[in-house]
């Protein structure tokens, strides 16, 4: 698959977009959740190294046609997910005054022909919400953490950045998944599980694939059991030793 492709791939859910374009993704905001505690793997870089960092992977953006989630008794939860940490019910939607759920869908999927404008848009937005909002953290194995919102759309209504997920790879035999998040008031929608298929579906798109890897802390046995279920991954056996050197960005 061309590069050119992959920057073009969407997947459209109850409203909610995810789409590899790196031009969508308002930087502002990935930089404050680099820059929270809750991302202890990772920490922000200057705009152009972050820039650089987007074109030069494979993105998924995880994006919402509305600022904030609805109220916790109208979420529709997914209680199997390692990444979603929130509990509790559904139930049918209040009557409001909200734009048509099908409606938003069409004009996200439509704005993602035209990366340009709204990736300068949204990184305008979310420049605008950094100074007063909390860090946008999770990590690659429970997508826990804090946020505030920020990289949101403003009155424009243009969509919002609430999860994150990027590759490293040659896009023909090796896939390193890393930078996994959701925003906490995003979870428990089956969001996370959503992103990590769709992940799944790249990787399984690659014929000659002979490795896709990721890196869990030691001891997150929900994690493992997570990544196996959605992305068919395993411990490296015995007969394996993986070898690494600690950069001046490394964290942990």
């Amino acid at each position: 698959m061309s590069h050119a492709a992959e920057h073009g791939r969407t997947w459209t859910r109850d409203g909610f977009l995810i789409s590899t374009d790196p031009s969508l993704v308002p930087i502002p905001a990935l930089q404050q959740a680099f820059d929270s505690d809750e991302v202890y793997w990772a920490r922000s870089i200057p705009e152009p190294a972050m820039r650089a960092m987007l074109d030069n992977s494979l993105v998924f953006g995880v994006y919402s046609p509305t600022p904030s989630p609805p109220p916790a008794a109208d979420l529709d939860l997914d209680m199997d997910l390692h990444l979603e940490t929130t509990s509790g019910g559904s139930s049918a939607r209040a009557h409001t005054h909200a734009a048509d759920p099908a409606t938003t869908l069409h004009e996200i999927a439509e704005s993602v022909h035209k990366p340009t404008s709204v990736g300068a848009q949204a990184q305008a937005q979310a420049r605008q919400s950094q100074s007063g909002g909390a860090d946008a953290s999770a990590d690659s194995s429970d997508g826990g953490g804090d946020g505030g919102g920020d990289g949101g759309p403003g009155e424009s209504g243009e969509p919002s950045l609430i999860g994150f997920a990027r590759a490293i790879t040659d896009r023909v035999t090796f896939f390193y998944l890393t930078d996994v998040y959701m925003l906490p008031e995003w979870q428990g929608q089956g969001l996370g599980k959503w992103l990590i298929q769709c992940v799944q579906e790249v990787v399984e798109d690659m014929p000659y694939l002979r490795r896709s890897m990721c890196v869990v802390g030691h001891g997150r046995e929900d994690a493992q059991a997570f990544y196996g279920k959605l992305m068919k991954m395993e411990k490296l056996g015995e007969d394996t030793v993986p070898l690494h050197w600690r950069g001046p960005g490394c964290t942990f």
